[in-house]
């Protein structure tokens, strides 16, 4: 388990087990979590400490407010929020299946497939837009 993972799950201790580490992006890093009290999968997004102290932490607090007011059937709803010691989280519904990128390599989406995903992507992006959230 990362370091970072670690501390993570020490901050999150009761409330969260953190399982394993899903990847990241610019500012972030996702892991796989248990939340305890409910028994259900959850993907907890967190801004590391050595990417907090720039301008980062504002943009992520801004990030966790509008993505917590956007209801949407395709966007995946933001369930809590906090600032544990240093680090700064949010966590949503880790939703099971095959990941699009694996869809792809495996050889492509089907034309009718492709295009529902399209528009369903670009639905939840313009409901994104009307709300403040640029992705």
């Amino acid at each position: 388990m990362s370091e970072l993972a670690g501390v993570l799950g020490s901050a999150l201790r009761g409330t969260y087990s953190i399982e394993r580490e899903l990847g990241g992006g610019g500012m972030s890093r996702v892991f796989l979590a248990e939340e305890t009290a409910l028994g259900r999968k959850v993907v907890i997004k967190v801004l590391p400490p050595d990417m907090a102290v720039s301008v980062n932490q504002d943009r992520f607090r801004r990030e966790m407010q509008v993505i917590a007011r956007l209801q949407h059937p395709h966007v995946v709803p933001l369930l809590n929020a906090g600032l544990a010691g240093e680090l700064l989280w949010y966590s949503m519904p880790f939703v099971e299946g095959e990941s699009l990128r694996s869809r792809m390599e495996r050889g492509g989406l089907p034309v009718p497939e492709a295009v529902r995903l399209i528009r369903e992507v670009a639905e939840a992006l313009d409901h994104a837009h009307q709300h403040g959230l640029v992705h």
